[in-house]
């Protein structure tokens, strides 16, 4: 009976084994090679080998080049209430500073203005029109998003927020001679990654709204994660409501990883 039971206990440990790697997914990391003693067999790091002695192994966490850029086109800012920033391209500029988290130290917004019967420019800068820009860093998370309709396949996020939880994610004015206008965004807002599963120096990234509500607006078993956009005018009225991003585009990586989403 020995025999039989040491079988049972090894299938046992790898179930055990494959259970507690899909409990820490999703994981940002590097499959690299292994042979013989790794626990993947394909170098995407899908495929676990109950013997241990596949040709790869998925090591969580950036490398030595742990560097990242956003360049995310079509930037729009939309309330239920139709107020709408729209502006080209944001250029998010950090680094990832673990399995699950980055942090981003630079964020460039270019070509912004309020739409509007009269469109004004948004700036941080009046000499600067149509240019936001902070150094207030942010930080991301990655965690599962609602929406796959095929479970092998789940669908992975990142959560972005400011690091201060005193600080906006950014705030900046409209209008001319120095602004009419204060806007502050608060929150944050979860935006979907287009490649995973496979190792790769570049994947996208795609922000989703309908009508001021943010796609998702949640990671599943989470709370809610949204935007607040605050608009002051200069000596009057302040009114705050939910805000939808839509946004997308390349994130490049200073080398090759893998957004693990399953085992």
């Amino acid at each position: 009976m020995i025999g039989p039971l040491c079988v049972l206990g090894a299938c046992a440990a790898g179930a055990f084994g494959a259970s507690a790697a899909s409990a820490s997914l999703p994981e940002l990391g590097r499959c690299v090679p292994d042979a013989g003693k790794g626990a993947f067999t394909r170098s995407n790091c899908i495929g676990i080998s109950k013997t241990h002695t596949g040709g790869f192994e998925f090591e969580p966490g950036p490398g030595a080049a742990p560097a990242e850029k956003q360049i995310l086109g079509g930037v729009q800012l939309i309330t239920p209430n139709k107020i709408k920033i729209s502006c080209t391209d944001a250029q998010l500029t950090g680094q990832y500073t673990g399995a699950k988290t980055e942090r981003i130290t630079n964020l460039l917004i270019q070509g912004c203005e309020l739409v509007g019967p009269l469109h004004q420019n948004c700036y941080t800068n009046p000499l600067e029109p149509g240019t936001i820009e902070t150094e207030n860093p942010l930080v991301g998370e990655i965690g599962f998003i609602p929406g796959s309709k095929i479970e092998t396949n789940p669908w992975v996020g990142w959560d972005l927020k400011s690091e201060n939880s005193a600080m906006p994610i950014v705030g900046f004015m409209c209008g001319e001679g120095g602004g009419t206008l204060f806007v502050k965004l608060e929150g944050s807002v979860i935006g979907k990654v287009t490649k995973t599963n496979v190792m790769a120096s570049e994947f996208g990234l795609a922000y989703k709204q309908t009508e001021g509500k943010q796609i998702p607006s949640a990671f599943i078993g989470g709370e809610e994660d949204v935007l607040k956009e605050t608009i002051s005018q200069i000596g009057g009225a302040t009114t705050e409501e939910q805000a939808g991003l839509a946004a997308g585009g390349p994130v490049t990586d200073g080398e090759a990883l893998e957004i693990k989403a399953k085992p």
